[in-house]
């Protein structure tokens, strides 16, 4: 009976002193006082295929302030779909035509990698043009584009988007 109780007491003091939501090591260097607005998982086909969990430094979105976009994927996904996927969903909204993006996958190629479940990429927006990435922590590369901001993180936080249900979770709407 003791170590169980032993057991109990540890597991209790563990909780209290581990944060409901533990910050990503790039995402605590980036903004250090970060909290975590929302969290979702995107499927597709009831495939899962990631986690994505948004950071900012009050804990409530804006397009205005700094932010960081936390994808865990679920799936193995080859780097080249990544970048087909995103100059993809770009353009739908509205960041340019396919041959005005051309320019962009080069740096997009150099921040994606092929990733496999439990693989976590980072994108943190530092300004409206400007965004650095990470995969599994480590920093891959930093972009620089006219709205980047909007255009990229779009993808997952426009609200008229394909996704709008994780889109309202991400920015803790739902």
């Amino acid at each position: 009976m003791r170590p169980l109780r032993s057991l109990f007491a540890a597991l209790a003091l563990f909780s209290l002193a581990t944060p409901a939501f533990a910050r990503h090591p790039e995402v605590a260097a980036s903004i250090p006082s970060a909290q975590q607005v929302g969290a979702g998982r995107y499927s597709l086909l009831s495939i899962p295929l990631f986690q994505a969990e948004l950071w900012t430094s009050s804990g409530a979105f804006s397009w205005e302030r700094p932010f960081a976009l936390s994808l865990i994927y679920e799936r193995s996904i080859r780097a080249n779909s990544l970048v087909n996927r995103t100059i993809s969903e770009m353009r739908q909204r509205g960041a340019g035509s396919e041959a005005s993006l051309q320019p962009l996958r080069a740096p997009l190629t150099a921040c994606f990698a092929d990733v496999q479940n439990g693989d976590r990429i980072t994108g943190v927006s530092t300004g409206a043009n400007t965004a650095r990435f990470y995969l599994n922590g480590a920093q891959r590369c930093e972009i620089e584009w006219p709205n980047f901001r909007r255009h990229f993180f779009g993808i997952w936080l426009d609200a008229r988007g394909g996704q709008a249900a994780l889109s309202a979770q991400l920015r803790g709407e739902s």
